[in-house]
């Protein structure tokens, strides 16, 4: 058995339906082809294709690519769940750290540029995402802000005391001040379709 750490899964060796094996880029740069007579996909999560993501930017949904291309059958790809509101960052390389929806639950508010309310905060994730962007587009900016000082102080303390200290450390006091906001990719329920043993639609190609 072959496992491959630090590399990169370029490509497979296929014919007529059935794999042989992988092309990676190992941590060095060397390309190398690997001949297996069972291979398997662990190269899960597309949050490094998104701007925002709560997932790790290394994951760039290799496997579900190399099934496009190879004609691999994929299932629910466009099950992809954007959590409205993360703390805006401009470090791209960082993951994205959630603002819970619990924090709007007990009376967070949130504004445009103006300073003024745009939406219900309490809109389901997938909606209130679409109000988000669609204020973010009429500011013509990047993030919107969260006001979490409409909730006691000493609720937000004992409840979200995760959320204080990390935006303390970002720079932000969330009882002087609003914080930016904005959606970011978080779960990806589709890949690469399998049967109950974790076989593809490919001979000799499981993912797990």
């Amino acid at each position: 058995i072959t496992v491959l750490e630090h590399t990169e899964l370029l490509d497979i060796i296929e014919k007529d339906n059935r794999c042989f094996g992988g092309i990676v880029r190992k941590s060095d740069g060397e390309i190398e082809v690997i001949k297996a007579a069972h291979t398997v996909f662990a190269t899960g999560g597309i949050g490094g294709l998104f701007s925002h993501s709560t997932n790790f930017n290394h994951l760039t949904g290799d496997a579900l690519a190399i099934s496009l291309k190879h004609g691999i059958a994929l299932r629910d790809a466009d099950y992809v769940q954007i959590h409205p509101t993360t703390l805006y960052t401009k470090e791209k390389n960082e993951r994205s750290f959630l603002i819970s929806e619990s924090v709007r639950g007990e009376g967070a508010k949130l504004y445009g540029k103006n300073m003024k309310r745009f939406a219900n905060e309490l809109l389901p994730r997938d909606l209130l995402t679409q109000e988000i962007y669609k204020q973010m587009e009429r500011d013509g900016s990047e993030f919107v802000w969260e006001d979490l000082r409409t909730i006691p102080e000493k609720e937000v303390r004992e409840h979200f005391p995760n959320i204080v200290e990390h935006c303390r450390e970002a720079g932000y006091d969330v009882f002087k001040e609003c914080i930016p906001v904005v959606p970011a990719q978080h779960y990806f329920m589709g890949g690469v379709k399998i049967d109950y043993k974790g076989k593809t639609s490919m001979d000799c190609l499981y993912a797990v």
